[in-house]
């Protein structure tokens, strides 16, 4: 496993590139392609395209995009048990699990946010401590939940390829770039299902 520091602090700047665009973000984006790169150079590439995006843009620009993919484009909901569950049971009681990890480790998250959300997910594997844990979340929550916003952005695609690249491709390369990184990761010991710190919200 890479550096825990250096991975959690990728794990921060990735949190701060999917949340709602600040000032600044070309700044962060340079900076997590400068740690990201040397040990994979593809998800470097999708963190160039995206940092080039972010450095063009005007900022009511981004702001305009980021909304359009991920507050108004249900296949890119960056809510994990949303991709995981649907609005079921199971994920509530997968909401309630991470609260009660959350609180375990007293990581604490705004009060308008949910904890399934990809850039609280993010933060909460910048502080754990706790490898099996960050394991768990990655490859049975993280990953499985990126594949699908990965797979049905580009399925989703129906505007013309200029549009495309304007409106989603800057932001689909930033999750490609979250994905390759998150799979490098090790994967979670091998557990009876009884067992698993997941296994109450039904995600392993």
């Amino acid at each position: 496993m890479p550096d825990q520091t250096t991975d959690q602090r990728i794990f921060h700047l990735f949190a701060t590139l999917l949340a709602y665009p600040r000032p600044g973000l070309a700044a962060v984006a340079r900076e997590c392609e400068t740690l990201v790169a040397p040990q994979d150079a593809e998800a470097g590439q999708f963190l160039r395209q995206f940092r080039t995006f972010a450095e063009q843009a005007p900022f009511g620009h981004l702001e305009e995009v980021y909304s359009g993919i991920f507050d108004l484009d249900a296949t890119c909901y960056p809510y994990v048990g949303y991709h995981l569950f649907g609005e079921s049971y199971k994920r509530s009681v997968f909401l309630l699990e991470l609260k009660r990890r959350y609180r375990l480790e007293g990581f604490v998250f705004k009060e308008n946010e949910l904890p399934d959300h990809l850039t609280v997910l993010l933060r909460f594997l910048g502080l754990t401590a706790d490898a099996v844990q960050a394991a768990e979340i990655i490859h049975e929550g993280l990953l499985p939940s990126l594949e699908q916003m990965v797979r049905k952005g580009v399925e989703g695609e129906t505007e013309p390829l200029v549009e495309q690249a304007r409106h989603r491709q800057p932001y689909q390369a930033l999750l490609r770039a979250l994905q390759r990184v998150l799979q490098r990761q090790p994967l979670p010991p091998v557990v009876d299902s009884a067992d698993a710190a997941l296994a109450g919200s039904g995600a392993t």
